[in-house]
């Protein structure tokens, strides 16, 4: 009996697997990592070709904000198709068009779309796509030529101590900025052919909701500064 047990045990040692070796463990973990990141990349992967030009737009950091000639310029934008930005941005109208990515907002992407928009000049957009589709939610008009227009100052303060003339002409514009917190801030300024002073004539604060769409926020809620 005892010489059988002793062959048993034999026999069970003889057909034991050897343990892997750390080189061998090492080349699993590595295989079950790349199977993870290539099964997370199929999901996240573009479902179209207007997708994936989405997606390869340049991405630009937040806070964006106004600086002269902005609206021409465009700074750091791609050019897009006129005929696909209706489409795949939600905007109407616009020609020479360009666009750039800006950091997702809450699961939403958001976009800065610019152009020209016929017999009014240029024109700057803020949009807002679906997380899933990419499909357009909504969009924000920041600057549109024809809101700027010559016009006198009509004895408005310049500030707190001085009013300007009534015959001061100048014109007024449109400047916008974008926090990284997305507190959208649009303000319309008054700059005197004169002195070249500027009179800030009234701004208006926008965020994105948890829909995806813009909503203005009210003046106790605001946080003053484009961080």
């Amino acid at each position: 009996m005892l010489l059988l047990a002793v062959g048993a045990l034999c026999s069970c040692s003889n057909n034991r697997r050897p343990l892997p070796t750390q080189a061998e463990l090492l080349r699993q973990d590595s295989l079950e990592k790349l199977a993870l990141e290539q099964r997370a990349e199929a999901l996240d992967a573009p479902r179209s070709p207007e997708e994936k030009m989405l997606r390869e737009l340049p991405l630009r950091p937040l806070p964006v904000t106004y600086e002269e000639g902005f609206e021409r310029t465009l700074p750091g934008f791609a050019e897009v198709a006129p005929t696909m930005v209706p489409s795949l941005l939600g905007v109407n109208g616009l020609t020479k068009t360009k666009a750039v990515r800006l950091p997702d907002k809450d699961g939403f992407h958001v976009f800065l779309v610019g152009g020209e928009k016929a017999q009014d000049g240029p024109a700057v957009y803020l949009v807002t796509l679906d997380a899933e589709s990419w499909a357009p939610i909504d969009q924000l008009t920041l600057f549109e030529s024809s809101e700027n227009e010559e016009r006198s100052s009509g004895g408005q303060p310049a500030n707190d101590d001085e009013w300007v003339d009534e015959d001061d002409l100048g014109t007024t514009r449109v400047e916008f900025s974008v926090t990284s917190r997305y507190e959208i801030y649009i303000q319309v300024v008054f700059q005197s052919y004169v002195d070249d002073s500027r009179d800030l004539v009234g701004v208006s604060v926008f965020s994105i909701g948890s829909d995806g769409t813009f909503f203005e926020l009210e003046n106790n809620k605001l946080n003053h500064g484009a961080e």
